[in-house]
């Protein structure tokens, strides 16, 4: 369910909310901050403005999130957790094959240049990052530094797994995600990139990476 659906089908209910209702409150919320940032930006929407956008008090927003940093931090990752947890359907038909494995990665990494509301949030973030360090680092962490983690533990345990040494599995996840990021980066300065050219950078990246695996 996309944001504006999700604020369209919260009801504000008179009464001491059940669970169910909190958690709708929760998620109302969330996709009403989100939408609203993203629509406005950072500095010119107000805690205020967004519990009357979404039909709650001020007591039972602040309740939640006593200040604009903290709800817009849950905000991105909570949209980094449903990105996550769509990236990661496809995972049960993985196999213990690294290069199988490191494609999906890199699939996973090549479609998010594809979403506008992921890359909206980079924008977003980069926008205020001198200001408001915490909030990209708040991105970097549950985006970045998540992708380059898995990627990490699937190289170690592929390691293990095949008996080849891998002498600095984080620092080849690392440059792995920056030549896909990199490549995306260069190639959409002068216009969008289409689908099928992503998906072949990062195929390109998993084939080199691999060609040079017993150097990692």
């Amino acid at each position: 369910m996309t944001a504006t659906k999700i604020e369209k089908a919260f009801k504000p209910k008179r009464g001491r909310p059940d669970a169910k209702q909190v958690a709708a409150i929760d998620e109302a919320i969330l996709a009403t901050a989100s939408r609203m940032f993203l629509e406005s930006g950072y500095d010119t929407v107000a805690m205020e403005n967004i519990a009357t956008a979404t039909g709650v008090s001020k007591g039972t927003l602040y309740a939640r999130y006593p200040s604009k940093e903290a709800l817009f931090t849950k905000v991105i990752q909570d949209r980094v957790d449903k990105w996550s947890a769509v990236s990661s359907q496809e995972d049960y038909l993985l196999t213990d094959d690294i290069g199988e494995r490191l494609y999906h990665h890199a699939r996973t990494i090549a479609r998010s240049f594809l979403q506008a509301d992921v890359q909206a949030f980079k924008r977003l973030t980069l926008a205020y990052r001198d200001r408001f360090p915490e909030l990209a680092k708040a991105l970097y962490e549950a985006g970045y530094i998540y992708i380059v983690q898995l990627i990490s533990r699937d190289i170690q345990e592929a390691a293990r797994r095949d008996g080849i040494p891998v002498r600095n599995p984080d620092v080849i996840a690392r440059l792995f995600v920056s030549t896909i990021s990199g490549w995306e980066v260069q190639e959409s300065s002068c216009g969008p990139v289409a689908e099928e050219d992503i998906l072949k950078a990062a195929r390109d990246t998993v084939d080199l990476f691999m060609a040079a695996r017993a150097s990692w």
